[in-house]
């Protein structure tokens, strides 16, 4: 049995994609004022990331898209990347809002969500400003392992379907991706 193409493999991740974004819609209508997540709050958006390949490419095709919609937004997005005053964000954070948010990885979606991690210990994290009133409802809390194992198997079968052959998956640096000339490629 052969690996699947690449055009399976986005369709995997859109699936991936919607299951996380499920979770977190459920979470938040489970316990609504346990979450301060909601548009203008960006304090997750103060760092910078890197994401798989495979996630970069449809955030390649949003910013390739915002250069035809607004060229003025998406040149803004390309100084970011360098402006030292914009060092400690994510390059594609404009005015407190996701320039690319319908196509935003994986880590952002789950950003605000309380999520179990494994290491050091079994413990359960969330955002700050969320859930101050109490601990988080057992239902809403993701299994990291769940979104980080089946996305690394993606980036791998990614990788390895456009040529990279049996390596660590590629990440690739969200401020490179705003540096980029514009040329989407198929994917």
């Amino acid at each position: 049995m052969s690996d699947p193409d690449r055009p399976a493999l986005a369709a995997i991740l859109v699936q991936l994609r919607g299951r996380v974004d499920a979770h977190f819609a459920a979470a938040q209508a489970r316990t609504p004022e346990a979450f301060a997540c909601r548009a203008g709050c960006d304090s997750c958006c103060h760092h910078r990331f890197g994401v798989y390949a495979a996630e970069a490419e449809p955030i390649r095709r949003a910013l390739a898209d915002l250069s035809v919609r607004t060229p003025v937004l998406r040149n803004r997005i390309r100084e970011q990347a360098d402006d030292p005053a914009h060092q400690h964000h994510c390059a594609l954070l404009v005015d407190g809002a996701c320039a690319v948010y319908a196509e935003r990885p994986m880590i952002c979606r789950s950003h605000g969500l309380p999520v179990a991690v494994a290491d050091p210990a079994p413990r359960v994290d969330h955002c700050p400003l969320n859930f101050t009133a109490g601990p988080p409802p057992r239902e809403s809390v993701l299994r990291l392992d769940a979104v980080d194992q089946p996305l690394a198997v993606l980036a791998s079968l990614w990788d390895r379907a456009g040529g990279e052959g049996d390596r660590s998956p590629v990440r690739v640096d969200l401020a490179d991706l705003a540096r980029e000339p514009d040329s989407p490629k198929d994917g």
